[in-house]
């Protein structure tokens, strides 16, 4: 479903976010300690931001979860009306 594809591509979007930190992180030569602490703080912020997205997607995956059971009652509704407009025309 929709919802498991969106978790799919969030889940490779953190993956590579994460990835990315730690290439930093870790590329980083300890020459002066400058360096790392803006390193350090890069990858904190990049941390930070990972749990914010990870955080937002789960609402939208809420919210499409919702929508989904909305569509299937609408669904059932509809086929309901529809059997009852099918057989009220075969009474007349």
């Amino acid at each position: 479903s929709v919802a498991v594809a969106l978790t799919v591509l969030g889940a490779g979007f953190a993956n590579q976010t994460e990835v990315r930190a730690d290439q930093a992180a870790s590329g980083t030569s300890v020459n002066n300690g400058a360096s790392t602490s803006v390193e350090s703080f890069k990858y904190d912020a990049l941390r930070g931001e990972n749990a914010d997205l990870r955080n937002v997607n789960a609402k939208y995956l809420e919210k499409i979860n919702a929508e989904e059971e909305k569509n299937k009652k609408l669904e059932a509704t509809n086929k309901e009306l529809n059997e009852n407009y099918y057989k009220l025309q075969d009474g007349i």
